[in-house]
């Protein structure tokens, strides 16, 4: 599981990709085809593995979603853990229960998105809210987008801000957004071009995030230049 499941590194469509001011995050997505079951280990430690989470462990408990998640297979190829949404969202229940903090961040994108789960944002904001508080990188920025699917674009703006000043530089590019289109806080192009400049530039930022800072960087200054009067 990544860090943040909504975004999970894909490379946008660019070339003439015209953005739908009424959701401009939204860009075109090229398909990947993740592989599966990416991780490796034998039936034995799995089962270890497995044990631990039933005793309560969270770290093991975190351990065993991310295989439900993602499958699992022996050394020689075979199959020890299929995937399962179903149990991936058990699991990270129980961990989130028990105090992690990633797990707590990821069950709530799931209750938010309603992917595997019954869609619950009430519930989605508790656990975001709580991976926060617990120092998880990615929660503030989970919130605002939250927010935002949830028509609420003043209260995404002020979490996107949160997360930018908690030191998550990917936020740069969604506040921009914000601000280069009006979406719950004052239209100011100068205030989006700054922070899709500053996200090309930052190191605590994703390679697809940076990719979208450079995409919407370039879009401002074409279209600045469209609307320029002629002489």
């Amino acid at each position: 599981m990544n860090c943040n499941p909504r975004y999970r590194g894909d490379r946008a469509k660019r070339g003439r990709t015209v953005v739908d001011p009424r959701f401009p995050w939204k860009l075109p997505r090229v398909k990947v085809k993740w592989p599966r079951y990416v991780y490796t280990m034998s039936t034995a430690e799995w089962l270890a593995l497995l044990g631990r989470a039933k005793r309560g462990d969270p770290a093991a408990e975190w351990k065993v979603a991310e295989r439900y998640d993602d499958g699992c297979k022996d050394k020689a190829g075979r199959i020890v853990v299929r995937r399962s949404t179903r149990k991936r969202a058990e699991w990270l229940q129980r961990a989130a229960e028990h105090g992690c903090s990633s797990a707590q961040n990821n069950l709530g994108v799931l209750l938010g998105d309603g992917d595997g789960i019954e869609k619950n944002p009430k519930k989605a904001f508790v656990w975001l809210r709580k991976a926060f508080h617990a120092g998880d990188a990615c929660a503030a920025r989970n919130i605002a987008i939250t927010y935002r699917q949830n028509g609420d674009f003043r209260r995404a703006v002020h979490w996107f801000r949160t997360a930018i000043a908690s030191g998550d530089d990917d936020a740069l590019i969604q506040l921009g957004i914000h601000y280069y289109w009006g979406k719950g806080v004052k239209k100011n192009a100068r205030a989006a071009v700054r922070c899709f400049r500053k996200a090309t530039r930052a190191q605590n930022i994703c390679e697809a995030g940076r990719d979208d800072g450079f995409f919407y960087l370039r879009f401002a200054y074409s279209e600045a230049k469209a609307q320029k009067p002629q002489s």
